[in-house]
């Protein structure tokens, strides 16, 4: 049962207030009797409540067996066994051995969402940030900052690698200073990233920058990501700069596999997935580029219980058994001079394009001024 169908069933009231036990570090133990006012329901549906929600994960259900005779509780019994180990008398006089179900919160209590940066594709202002920053706001019961990147438009110049290098720089100042104010303001933890599209490319450049080590990153989700699909994502959370790492793909993204001949040192992940086993590949065959961020699939996965929702709030493996993952296939980067040749063909259209563009213009500028010499 996922936390969403907890919530209809039960009512968020219900699921709120378990959540804010768990996060706020109260007692592990729960008893039904005790908590079904806390919970705005009656002591059976509590128990039913908390059945349905061990079944959801959020806490974890303990069988006990005891004495019917002194009460106590037996550890490790016997099946064997006919006589309580502590008073001595038989379990049939008293009508057999008592089984007590108890109810803890869950060693992994859901992780409470810190900060969260946002980033952009190149050739866009973005408007995507917008929305999810605003769902980021309304769904989370405490103050989670929401910092909107935006390094403007780029258009020619994402064809060269020192203006990539330019760009994660700057984004790595930013970040930096972002994360100092954090920290000012009782916020230690790490920053949740998501990326879309070339701001992908520009974070695993940020992550390579050896100026930029001290930066540190909680859960990563990529869209539309251009990175290379065998990127090691695996050295990157053993070296503690991030937690962990989703990439939701989309079956209608036509404009990533285009990457790798375009746009130099990219790749389509947002296809292919990645091949390191340290990150977590779903597959949205209805997706295109910016398939996630239409606002129904951003309320959908932000949504309790949604896929975004697991991802940033529970244990990675809370994602186990979606029938979205998939495991990607062997990738190898095309031939480098072909790669390079494209790459030239390309520049050298867009230059003849600019060339006519500009012939034309004088042409008809010169027609208009001929007109009145």
């Amino acid at each position: 049962m996922s936390e969403a169908e907890l919530r209809k069933q039960f009512g968020s009231r219900a699921v709120d207030a378990l959540l804010a036990r768990i996060w706020g570090g109260a007692s592990p133990e729960i008893d039904p009797k005790l908590s079904a006012a806390h919970f705005g329901l009656q002591e059976e549906t509590a128990i039913e409540f908390l059945e349905a929600a061990s079944v959801a994960g959020l806490v974890e259900r303990r069988e006990a067996q005891h004495c019917p005779a002194c009460k106590e509780r037996l550890e490790a019994l016997d099946p064997e066994a006919e006589l309580c180990p502590l008073c001595q008398k038989a379990f049939l006089d008293h009508g057999g051995v008592l089984t007590k179900v108890s109810y803890r919160l869950e060693a992994n209590p859901p992780r409470a969402i810190p900060w969260v940066i946002v980033i952009h594709g190149f050739n866009t202002h973005g408007e995507w940030q917008q929305d999810f920053s605003w769902r980021i706001g309304n769904k989370l019961k405490y103050s989670a900052p929401v910092l909107i990147y935006k390094y403007g438009l780029i258009r020619f110049s994402v064809l060269v690698r020192w203006r990539h290098l330019q760009l994660a720089k700057q984004l790595g100042t930013v970040i930096r200073a972002a994360i100092a104010h954090a920290e000012a303001n009782r916020i230690p933890e790490p920053p949740d990233v998501i990326l879309h599209s070339f701001g992908s490319q520009l974070f695993v450049q940020l992550l390579a920058m050896p100026e930029f080590d001290d930066l540190k990153f909680g859960r990563i989700i990529a869209t539309g990501a251009v990175i290379q699909p065998n990127y090691n994502w695996a050295e990157r959370i053993s070296q503690g700069r991030l937690e962990a790492v989703l990439c939701h793909c989309g079956g209608k993204d036509w404009a990533v596999p285009f990457a790798q001949y375009f746009i130099p040192g990219t790749g389509p992940a947002a296809r292919k997935g990645f091949r390191d086993v340290a990150a977590i590949n779903v597959m949205n065959e209805d997706y295109g580029h910016g398939g996630c961020f239409e606002l129904k699939e951003l309320e959908t996965n932000l949504a309790p219980g949604g896929l975004w929702d697991r991802f940033l709030r529970r244990h990675p493996s809370a994602l186990d058994g979606d029938p979205k993952l998939f495991q990607p296939e062997v990738w190898r980067p095309m031939w480098a001079p072909i790669q390079g040749g494209v790459r030239v063909l390309g520049v050298c259209l867009i230059v003849g394009l600019a060339a006519l563009v500009l012939t034309w213009v004088s042409w008809a500028w010169l027609a208009v001024v001929g007109r009145f010499l």
